[in-house]
């Protein structure tokens, strides 16, 4: 095991419009259910372990993951290290929660959609409280805010004219670390010839991201940093993601295991007949079931036989074939994607709104050079690169200023 996920809880303190988990099953880990999977996945490996708390919202069950932390800093090996993350909406992290997950080093994801027109969509009236925290952490917890707090960034087709302001407003709170993503569960809602639309925003993205890179050194848009260099076309059995490896284990509240979270029983209240096919190829039996190891071990096979997670080159959508599409061997397609669409039964049908977005975000990322030392004399027009140069500014890798730049740069 590389990597364990504990839902604490599917309860929730917002009902997000786009959330595909369900409020109908209120449940809460028990301290038995989170201990005996701390400790099979510290038995079941000898790397760096990746141990993250989810939700529903996790900091609902503050008391329960500080003393999950107590305990694996108890029984952890030396020499073994443990890496945590939470994934939380932000609206609990008080200051002595910060201050907790900053003692422990935690990778913090902050789901907040931007603008207070978008975080209405999400959760309403959330705005001024998120926009207060992240004040804040830069203020009072800096280096953590700097070094581990990222901000999730969910597009929807409701938010994606607002897309380049929610991440401008974010450049402007000094964000090192902006995650875009697409909802999953929003097919229904999306048109096709909306593309532009988002092709539009990206581009403003894209040229705020290009403007902050040169004045600042750093690329806070994680779709910009790099991306994967080109390699030949990946064989046509290639699964759609890494799920199916068996490297990690997901802990329901309710003692479940499954090898992925978006099928967690618990949480996810749609019973489409592609849902129910991988929630039963996902679940594992409980955590305390003398045959687990067994299982997790036959999983890999298992998702090699659904069709919903391999044939990456079958996949299609209502803006081509994948096999077609020129970033086919870099697109990351949730599988859930395809088991979320309203009244989907073909387990090569990817959602519309996904390929959308990755279609779009690829082709922005593709002109993000990739050398350091490249990217600030290939991201701006060759008139103001000549009068940056000629300021003595474009050292590669250094730090600007926004105060060393010429007035109107």
């Amino acid at each position: 095991i590389e990597s364990l996920s504990i839902i604490l809880t599917s309860r929730c303190n917002m009902r997000c419009a786009y959330c595909y988990q369900s409020p109908e099953r209120p449940l809460s880990a028990s301290w038995n259910i989170v201990r005996r999977a701390l400790d099979l996945s510290l038995g079941w490996g000898r790397g760096d372990l990746e141990i993250g708390f989810s939700g529903g919202e996790p900091l609902l069950e503050f008391p329960l993951l500080r003393r999950a932390v107590r305990h694996l800093e108890r029984i952890r090996p030396a020499g073994r290290s443990v890496i945590y993350h939470i994934s939380t909406n932000g609206t609990l992290l008080s200051e002595e929660i910060a201050s907790f997950l900053e003692a422990h080093l935690f990778e913090t994801q902050i789901s907040f959609d931007g603008v207070a027109a978008s975080q209405n969509q999400r959760g309403w009236g959330t705005f001024p409280a998120l926009d207060g925290l992240l004040d804040r952490l830069r203020t009072t917890h800096a280096d953590f805010y700097r070094r581990k707090v990222a901000i999730a960034l969910t597009v929807t087709p409701g938010n994606v004219s607002r897309l380049a302001k929610s991440v401008s407003y974010f450049l402007r709170k000094e964000a090192t670390t902006i995650v875009i993503a697409p909802a999953i569960a929003v097919d229904g809602e999306w048109e096709k010839d909306r593309i532009d639309e988002l092709d539009e925003e990206f581009a403003r993205v894209f040229e705020m991201s290009a403007a902050h890179c040169v004045k600042t050194g750093e690329i806070p848009v994680q779709i910009f940093r790099g991306g994967e260099e080109r390699r030949p076309r990946a064989p046509k059995g290639r699964p759609l993601c890494g799920v199916g490896r068996g490297t990690g284990i997901v802990v329901d509240a309710d003692g479940e295991a499954y090898g992925c979270s978006m099928f967690a029983g618990s949480c996810v209240a749609l019973d489409s007949a592609l849902v129910c096919d991988a929630r039963g190829k996902m679940r594992l039996g409980r955590i305390d079931d003398p045959a687990l190891p067994r299982r997790l071990a036959a999983f890999p096979a298992a998702m090699r036989r659904a069709a919903m997670f391999r044939r990456k080159d079958r996949k299609h959508s209502a803006h081509g074939k994948c096999a077609e599409c020129e970033y086919l061997d870099r697109c990351f397609v949730c599988p859930a994607c395809i088991a979320f669409i309203p009244g989907n039964d073909d387990p090569d049908a990817v959602s519309d709104f996904c390929c959308a977005f990755n279609r779009i975000s690829l082709k922005y990322q593709d002109r993000f050079p990739r050398d350091p030392a490249l990217r600030a004399s290939a991201l701006v027009p060759p008139g103001i690169a000549a009068e940056i140069e000629r300021w003595g500014f474009l050292a590669a890798g250094a730090a600007l200023s926004p105060a060393a730049f010429p007035p109107g740069l």
